[in-house]
């Protein structure tokens, strides 16, 4: 019976620790590697050159990495997706070197022969490359009555792939059970690393044909690694070490919650925009990576969740709801201004009547002569939620981000929703906007007809390269943002300012804060309504 009460007591005491602590409960835990898709270049591509002069091929196992052999080739490799059919010596070895060494004793004028792998020290001897079956089975018979062998076809697989050099192929690797991944052992200034020219890349490099097709490149690291390749392809290197630190928190929290996006193409995540732009270890430097390394394992949580942390380059002085440009409403993604965004990126794009009709056919619109454009609302961060095109045969409503897909010239988008729309000419005047409570107000009005009285009785014109002002009024202080718009002609002529969808954390946003002496802590609270770092 004593034994039973001191169990409850324990059991109690067990409940009370956890429900004290959420945040252990909640915990995420941070994978410590990641397969990136290098979809930049190397995606089902027929060809994937690698510059290092010595490799090491392995296999990835539930026990680690397990080495099966290192390959040497002065004038460095390249693989390719194989579609031949070759001959095969039906007998395995354990190692490649028991295979290189067999392999050779059947070259000749006539054939050429190379180590085959299917996996974990399951060495073949292939003979070949043939076109065709035929081709193949006469290849085979005459081995086989010249050295007293039995030599089998082995048709084309769509997982097979082949490493070669300026010679010829080096060895096959049938990729059934597994693609082998290989690490860079050469005694090079890429010492370590995976030389594929353009780009080198830590860790080991996976070369797969993951649907059957072209060949891609799957670069396989430690988590934190990955984020050295991140950062400083996300955010320049140059800037603030604060605003670098919440890139880095961004960033990792970015990647574990869309870990899986590519799990159908046998990866983690892209190497793309569309995950998080990653450019290997090219692009690192000790600036950037200190960021990372000093963060390391910080999240951003809120209520014990992990935060979705979008980020993106200019706000245009005002971020938005996270509602306001998608659908669900985030209470840590609120609309906040943006104080010390103190370069805001400004643009127009113009459009033509017809041009204007020709994208609407593209989406399989046709209202006829295009008549107006008119905007219907505006969100909280003076954003357009609403545009109407109307046409001599109908309209067309547009909401939300797919105004900014829409309007797309030249293949780019609009940079922003945060507009202004002038109708009918040439815009090569600044106009200006009171960001203010729950409303904006916008107008076209020249900054050489504004004019300001200071405190000092000096009365002073507006014009010239003024970002952004302050007014009081009778509300108390109001920001006015200022756009200095290049000239443009059109029928319909955007005059914008921003780049982005607008939520989370302004990159430029960050910069500023961090030049102002706000740390990351604040810089991410200040983006991420109410969350936390652990």
């Amino acid at each position: 019976m004593k034994g039973v009460k001191s169990f409850y007591i324990l059991m109690a005491f067990l409940l009370l620790f956890l429900f004290s602590f959420p945040d252990i409960v909640h915990a995420v835990d941070i994978p410590y590697e990641v397969r990136i898709g290098l979809e930049y270049k190397y995606k089902n591509t027929d060809r994937i050159n690698i510059y290092n002069k010595e490799i090491l091929a392995g296999y990835d196992t539930k026990s680690g990495y397990i080495p099966e052999a290192i390959i040497k080739s002065d004038s460095g490799f390249y693989m390719v997706p194989s579609y031949s059919y070759y001959v095969s010596y039906n007998q395995s070895f354990d190692s490649y070197e028991e295979a290189l060494y067999f392999s050779q004793e059947l070259k000749s004028d006539t054939f050429s022969a190379f180590p085959a792998n299917f996996y974990l020290a399951k060495w073949y001897v292939y003979v070949g490359e043939f076109n065709s079956y035929q081709e193949a089975e006469a290849a085979a018979n005459q081995l086989s009555g010249k050295t007293g062998r039995v030599f089998i076809v082995k048709e084309p697989k769509s997982s097979r792939i082949a490493l070669k050099n300026h010679t010829g192929t080096l060895v096959v690797f049938e990729g059934e059970e597994g693609y082998p991944q290989f690490y860079g052992v050469d005694h090079s200034p890429y010492q370590g690393l995976i030389n594929l020219g353009e780009r080198q890349y830590r860790g080991k490099m996976e070369f797969g044909r993951y649907d059957g097709k072209g060949i891609t490149a799957v670069n396989v690291l430690p988590f934190e690694e990955y984020l050295y390749g991140v950062v400083p392809a996300e955010m320049p290197a140059s800037w603030d070490i604060e605003a670098l630190k919440a890139q880095a928190i961004v960033a990792r929290n970015y990647a574990i919650n869309c870990m899986g996006k590519h799990s159908a193409s046998g990866y983690d995540l892209c190497d793309g925009e569309h995950c998080q732009v990653y450019k290997g270890y090219t692009t690192e430097t000790e600036r950037s990576n200190r960021a990372v390394d000093v963060t390391e394992g910080e999240l951003l949580y809120y209520n014990n969740e992990l935060v979705s942390t979008f980020y993106f380059s200019s706000s245009g002085g005002y971020t938005e709801n996270s509602e306001d440009v998608w659908v669900t409403a985030l209470p840590y993604l609120r609309a906040v201004e943006d104080y010390y965004e103190l370069n805001t990126y400004t643009w127009t794009k113009s459009f033509s009547r017809e041009e204007i009709e020709v994208l609407l056919k593209n989406n399989g619109k046709d209202i006829g002569k295009i008549l107006d454009i008119q905007i219907g609302s505006y969100s909280t961060g003076g954003r357009v939620m609403e545009l109407t095109i109307i046409g001599s045969n109908g309209s067309v409503t547009l909401t939300k981000e797919s105004i900014r897909s829409f309007f797309k010239k030249d293949g780019a988008s609009l940079d922003s929703r945060k507009f202004q729309l002038v109708k009918g000419g040439t815009t090569n005047h600044s106009y200006f906007s009171v960001i203010g409570g729950n409303s904006k107000i916008n107008s076209n009005i020249s900054l050489n007809q504004i004019y300001a009285l200071g405190a000092d009785g000096n009365i002073t014109n507006l014009s010239g390269n003024l970002a952004s002002i302050v007014a009081e009024g009778k509300n108390g202080q109001e920001h006015l943002s200022l756009v200095h718009s290049t000239s443009a002609e059109g029928d319909f002529v955007f005059v914008g300012r921003g780049r982005g969808h607008g939520v989370g954390m302004s990159q430029w946003g960050a910069k500023g804060m961090a030049e102002a002496g706000f740390n990351y802590r604040q810089i991410l609270a200040h983006y991420f309504n109410g969350a936390e770092i652990r």
